[in-house]
């Protein structure tokens, strides 16, 4: 694709608004967002969320995507999000609570409507913040699924931030999930060139099927107030066609 020299002024001109932000503090955040593959981009999946932080949040001392994360605080948060080649729609809230021991307990619930099918998901984290940066739980979901297909799962789970001194940091993730009879291993590493910019690696493991995938995701931040959001990724196999997209826009105040 080439680009002319209109579209080149007007992109270089959105992505220097990066650099007005003023990196306030905020308690309240809202996004609007699509996410869909290559493949069919038409068809991917429609989400909005919410949510309220009972302390402030620092903006300046993080890359932008982690500062709620690292932010330690209580909150509580809605979501919504619609897929139109499922003909699925769904719905729910989730709160977690940090005590003064930097214990923490998360609630959720998710109602889902696929079709003419309804279920309700509830799940319960607990867990504790090891560091500023590192942080242990443990965690249980139940599937009230229609028809008595019912199931649960649980797991633990490890996330650490690994800060350096040539750039922001490494954000490291582990988790296992046991569900039905299967054990899932998920890794990820994101390496944060920049407060807005990183690019990373995952592994997904559900019995004996695996998924390698990289990917890069840009925060570009227009005000203290907005931003918009990129992700890209894509599975590592030659079998495998496409890749995942994903765009939306971020209010915090």
């Amino acid at each position: 694709m080439k680009l002319n020299k209109a579209t080149l002024a007007v992109t270089l001109a959105f992505l220097s608004l990066n650099v007005v932000a003023e990196n306030k503090e905020y308690q309240h955040e809202a996004s609007v967002g699509y996410l869909a593959y290559s493949e069919d981009v038409g068809d991917g999946i429609l989400g909005a969320n919410y949510r309220y932080y009972f302390s402030p949040v620092n903006q300046d001392s993080s890359p932008y995507a982690l500062n709620g994360f690292l932010s330690q605080t209580s909150n509580v948060g809605t979501n919504y999000s619609y897929f139109n080649e499922l003909n699925m729609d769904s719905s729910g809230v989730d709160g977690t609570y940090v005590f003064d021991s930097k214990l923490f307990v998360s609630l959720d619930y998710q109602y889902t409507s696929i079709g003419n099918v309804d279920f309700n998901t509830y799940g319960v984290e607990v867990g504790y913040y090891v560091d500023r940066s590192i942080s242990v739980s443990a965690f249980f979901d139940y599937d009230d699924h229609a028809y008595g297909n019912d199931k649960d799962s649980y797991g633990l789970q490890i996330r650490r931030y690994l800060e350096l001194s040539s750039s922001p940091g490494i954000d490291l993730s582990a988790r296992w999930e046991h569900v039905n009879s299967n054990n899932r291993y998920t890794l990820g590493a994101d390496w944060y060139v920049s407060d807005s910019w990183s690019v990373g690696t995952g592994y997904d493991r559900v019995g004996s099927d695996g998924d390698f995938d990289i990917r890069t995701a840009y925060w570009l931040r227009m005000s203290d107030s907005f931003s918009a959001n990129f992700a890209i990724s894509k599975i590592v196999d030659p079998d495998v066609d496409g890749f995942n997209l994903g765009f939306a826009v971020t209010g915090r105040f």
